[in-house]
């Protein structure tokens, strides 16, 4: 890249690499209760996250068009094969942070998660914070499972 150095920050940086900089992700919740929309628009933003999609139901083709840097979804009212959905949008999103909400906290289905492609496992106990705290080291590390799932 013409002009770039490792003391060049997104406020000095001449034209072309601003724009690089600049590029903010978008986030996307995906069949996720109307009820909680609120609260992960604050989860959003204590993560420094500012721009918002929603989706009332999981559609992979529309998480495709969408295509998310960050995805918080809920499978667990999903009528087929959650596991299959998640393969489906690792396989469509292969570098978006995938989050999973889920009330099921066993270790079994959060390695089966894991193994499907999510990167993160929230759990719907969970206060704001937590969520925000979750969805933080997710996107620092790309990994994070709730304490709550059974060990």
């Amino acid at each position: 890249m013409l002009g770039w150095s490792p003391n060049r920050t997104p406020g000095n940086a001449p034209g072309c690499l601003k724009a690089l900089f600049c590029m903010a992700r978008t986030c996307c919740l995906a069949g996720i209760d109307q009820a909680m929309v609120p609260m992960f628009s604050a989860v959003f933003e204590q993560a420094g996250e500012q721009r918002l999609a929603i989706l009332a139901q999981l559609d992979v083709s529309e998480l495709g068009k969408i295509a998310p840097g960050v995805l918080i979804c809920d499978v667990d009212d999903y009528e087929s094969d959650s596991l299959e959905l998640l393969r489906q949008i690792r396989f469509v999103l292969p570098s978006c942070v995938i989050a999973v909400f889920t009330g099921v906290l066993t270790s079994a289905w959060g390695r089966a998660c894991h193994l499907a492609g999510a990167n993160c496992l929230l759990a719907k106990a969970s206060t704001e914070r937590q969520l925000s705290q979750g969805l933080l080291d997710a996107l620092r590390s790309g990994c994070y499972t709730d304490p709550r799932f059974a060990a």
